[in-house]
């Protein structure tokens, strides 16, 4: 039923202090009464998603969810899951209620039919103001922006009951589950290492926090989706999973072109997408997958890196798989994607006022590229990539003006 995790055996921050001979002297108010369940489980709604105590007339559909393949890859839930476990949880809920400081769950349901559960939210406090929170829909609630309303009723709530932070985690590639706290204004801290129990492996897990005084509805990041563009030489659009067919066995660029492991293999590329997927999703950079626009055939990749630069400006990355190589068709993807760049944001563009390129001094074919777009060179770091043989190769730097944009739509891609 939740995003992550497990509810915690203990409430350790009610201990309070204890003296030397083990007695507690100075126990510690409970933030959270205990009330009567289920009259005293408050009603959340914001007129289209509403938050209320759950009923034994949900059973059946907890049960769906918790049979469902999403829930079950995502959740910790068990996979024998059935009616008694059902029962099981909707007794502890009640439970949870009636003890003070304990776990507060909610029923998500559409306000224009409390009767229909469609999912479970809930606010597992931690102790001095910090709660972590945990979230899951029926697949019946899903693609309803149901849950992004009840993450900010629920927020809400605590935070008016005194909270001071709530914090969410949830296993590395559950893109749903970020997206829904990415739109409540959670900031992201990063990914923890093999930091949940999945079933009995060690799993990388996502880990963000909201505070009280943060906008709920403003997104800390952006998270720039890449939009479809195309010439008659290429077309631009975000990576997909099924790409690794398209993927080489091994790549021979040399090493110093490009950072390692820039260029995936069919190896290389599940952990190479992944990886570039979070950046997106923290509004690092913006991320295309060149392909051929007769057959959708993935022949390399160009990127727009936003978020290691000053506001305003972008830095323009790509490369070509080697079969794609030598008929234009970096200078076409490029140009689409420089155009996107420096296009304002009314006419659809991001409305950058500079974009800025780095090649090393012996990649002549990456400089034609960006001389066909109208980048200026503007300075050489001298030895500033290594080879592998030991040796030193210049770093040249270029940036391009939005007065350049004529240069820019891929309408000259012959090179």
């Amino acid at each position: 039923m939740r995003t992550s995790g497990c509810r915690p055996p203990d409430r350790p921050w009610l201990a309070g202090r204890v003296s030397a001979d083990g007695s507690n002297t100075d126990p510690v108010q409970p933030m959270l009464p205990g009330v009567d369940f289920p009259d005293g489980v408050p009603i959340l709604t914001d007129g289209h998603v509403l938050l209320r105590a759950h009923t034994k007339a949900d059973l059946a559909r907890i049960v769906e969810q918790c049979r469902d393949p999403e829930s079950i890859h995502w959740t910790t839930v068990p996979l024998d899951y059935g009616r008694r476990m059902a029962r099981g949880y909707l007794a502890e809920i009640r439970t949870d209620w009636q003890q003070a400081d304990s776990v507060r769950s909610w029923a998500i349901v559409e306000a224009n039919a409390p009767g229909t559960f469609l999912g479970t939210i809930d606010i597992r406090p931690r102790g001095a103001g910090i709660a972590e929170v945990g979230f899951g829909l029926h697949p019946h609630g899903r693609h309803r922006h149901l849950m992004t309303g009840a993450l900010r009723l629920a927020a809400r709530w605590w935070f008016d009951q005194g909270g001071i932070r709530l914090t969410w985690t949830a296993f590395r590639a559950n893109f749903a589950s970020w997206r829904v706290a990415h739109a409540c204004g959670f900031t992201f801290h990063g990914v923890l290492p093999e930091y949940s129990d999945r079933r009995g492996k060690a799993t990388s897990s996502y880990f963000a926090s909201v505070g009280r005084d943060d906008d709920l509805f403003r997104p800390v990041t952006p998270w720039h989706e890449a939009p479809v563009l195309e010439n008659d030489r290429v077309r631009l659009r975000a990576w997909r999973d099924n790409d690794i067919d398209a993927m080489p066995e091994s790549d021979s660029t040399p090493l110093h072109y490009l950072p390692p492991g820039n260029i995936p293999t069919r190896d290389t590329f599940p952990l190479w997408l992944l990886r570039r997927r979070e950046r997106v999703m923290t509004g690092g950079v913006v991320n295309w997958c060149i392909t051929d626009p007769a057959t959708d055939t993935a022949l390399g990749a160009v990127v727009l890196i936003l978020d290691r630069n000053e506001p305003g400006a972008g830095e323009l990355g790509y490369f070509l798989f080697e079969s794609a190589r030598g008929r234009g068709l970096a200078s076409a993807a490029a140009g689409l994607a420089t155009g996107f760049a420096l296009r304002p944001a009314t006419e659809e563009g991001l409305g950058l006022r500079r974009l800025v390129a780095v090649t090393v001094g012996d990649n002549e074919g990456s400089a034609r590229v960006l001389e066909k777009l109208g980048f200026t060179e503007w300075g050489r770091e001298p030895q500033a990539c290594a080879r592998v043989d030991d040796t030193f190769d210049d770093a040249r730097h270029w940036a391009l003006l939005p007065h350049g944009l004529g240069k820019t739509e891929g309408s000259d891609p012959a090179g």
